[in-house]
């Protein structure tokens, strides 16, 4: 289908598709060269520092206004620290310190990383207040469990990232926190009243708003009390009418990534495209290692069909596409680097219970971990790199080794709460070696509580860090 030349720079704009690798493909460029509105990034894109700034540099050549994205939230969703697990904490653990000074230079730290890479937005921080407590997607992305907590730390982690010259994009509006469902999977309902809705979990958005934050990613939930039969993320009452008139918001309205199950997946992508747009949306996120290019050629398609039909109107496009043609990242506040944060900051948020002292260089380490969640992916997690660098060797065992006799021992563990077989295996492991330490990496398992226990609420390296500081004491 033909496609006049300034309709489709419109369309295009709008998009935000991903690849793989370091180098841009050669299907992409033409896209790029014709108006393509965004790129988000992902592990594929990033193995090191490098690489990064050097497939950014590459980008702009063929589009000097391209909004690179990211999904670097802080500690375990991380795309930039795959491979040894970030240093910079995870929300929850720096929601337990509940220090805002603290949250906010981890995220200026982070912020200056990313923009001197040539990023411009981070799909970050999550604004969702956690009050299912086996959420199977949020747990430690999130600053905690109550509103005002969630909206301090909220907003002090988008000035850090905006002082660093990066824009924050919180998620996910109108709040996910109360979904027992995965949205990469399944649809999710939260079935709150929207007086519940309105004053626990739109409060962090409508604090970050106030102070002017640059976007808001939509999530594909059905909030009931605004709207029973659309996603939020294709829903005009949720974009329109509470986002945008009655929050007052006029930054990017940008979409969770529209090739998710929560909305059919793939094979619903171009559909989708269309009713985001219709609903209010800015920039529409794709993702995943399926086919890019069909989703953009399938997706002009669609939306030129709309246009023709009236399906979609002409000032709806124009819209979206001027809001994102004509975004600016901040930028950055001129003062000294700061001093980064450091392990030792984040050790009163540690959960500490009975002895958690090793005795002795010398220990045989247990680590047991779940599959990821899709938003995190495959990250480097457990103790073994923390301990050795204080100066412990550590003898990796499996689960049921006998040769663990006479060393300390230690059992780290990740989300034994949503896997039976490794909680019942932690719960052998105690009742066989009672004096081990237990460290809980991630989202507490609550009905697991041995004698000796670590809780760090993050898996990345920086809370193993922390961790390894109450074990081994400095001499």
């Amino acid at each position: 289908m033909k496609i006049n030349t300034d309709i489709k720079r419109d369309i295009l704009s709008t998009f935000s598709p991903s690849f793989g690798g370091t180098t841009v493909p050669d299907w992409i460029k033409p896209f790029l060269e014709e108006g393509l509105g965004s790129i988000t990034l992902f592990a594929s894109n990033t193995p090191t520092f490098e690489a990064t700034g050097n497939l950014i540099r590459e980008l702009r050549s063929y589009a000097p206004n391209l909004i690179v994205a990211i999904d670097e939230e802080g500690g375990d969703v991380t795309r930039l620290f795959v491979r040894e697990g970030s240093p910079y904490s995870t929300p929850a653990l720096l929601g337990r310190c509940d220090d805002e000074a603290l949250t906010y230079h981890s995220y200026l730290n982070l912020g200056l990383e990313l923009s001197a890479l040539g990023v411009d937005m981070s799909f970050a921080p999550v604004a969702d207040v956690v009050v299912a407590r086996e959420n199977p997607i949020l747990g430690v992305r999130s600053f905690g469990t109550s509103a005002d907590l969630v909206s301090r730390h909220t907003a002090a982690a988008v000035r850090g990232f905006r002082d660093g010259g990066l824009a924050a994009c919180i998620k996910h509006f109108p709040g996910h926190g109360a979904a027992v469902e995965d949205s990469h999977h399944h649809l999710p309902t939260v079935a709150l009243s929207l007086s519940e809705l309105l004053n626990e979990h739109v409060l962090p958005f409508r604090h970050s708003i106030n102070q002017g934050v640059d976007a808001v990613m939509v999530s594909h939930i059905i909030a009931t009390a605004i709207d029973a039969e659309n996603p939020s993320s294709l829903s005009p009452l949720v974009i329109n009418e509470l986002l945008r008139k009655e929050l007052g918001f006029t930054g990017l309205v940008v979409t969770d990534a529209l090739d998710m199950g929560a909305l059919g997946g793939p094979i619903h992508l171009p559909h989708s495209v269309v009713k985001a747009l219709a609903a209010g949306a800015d920039l529409l996120c794709f993702s995943g290692d399926t086919d890019q290019f069909s989703f953009i050629t399938d997706s002009l398609e669609s939306v030129t069909k709309a246009l023709a039909s009236g399906d979609l109107t002409q000032e709806a496009l124009v819209l979206a596409a001027n809001r994102v043609q004509s975004w600016q990242r901040p930028e950055r506040v001129e003062f000294k680097i700061p001093m980064p944060v450091i392990a030792r900051d984040l050790t009163s948020g540690l959960d500490i219970q009975g002895a958690t002292q090793i005795i002795g260089r010398q220990i045989d380490l247990i680590e047991l971990g779940t599959s990821p969640t899709i938003a995190a992916g495959h990250v480097a997690w457990g103790m073994r790199k923390a301990l050795t660098e204080r100066g412990v060797a550590c003898t990796l065992q499996t689960a049921d080794s006998e040769a663990l006799s006479g060393k300390p021992i230690v059992v780290a563990f990740r989300d034994a709460y949503r896997d039976k077989g490794i909680f019942d295996m932690l719960v052998l492991l105690e009742k066989r070696y009672p004096d081990a330490i237990f460290v809980d990496l991630g989202w507490p398992t609550l009905d697991f509580a041995p004698a000796n226990l670590i809780r760090t609420y993050g898996s990345c390296i920086i809370a193993a860090r922390a961790a390894a500081l109450i074990m081994i004491k400095s001499t």
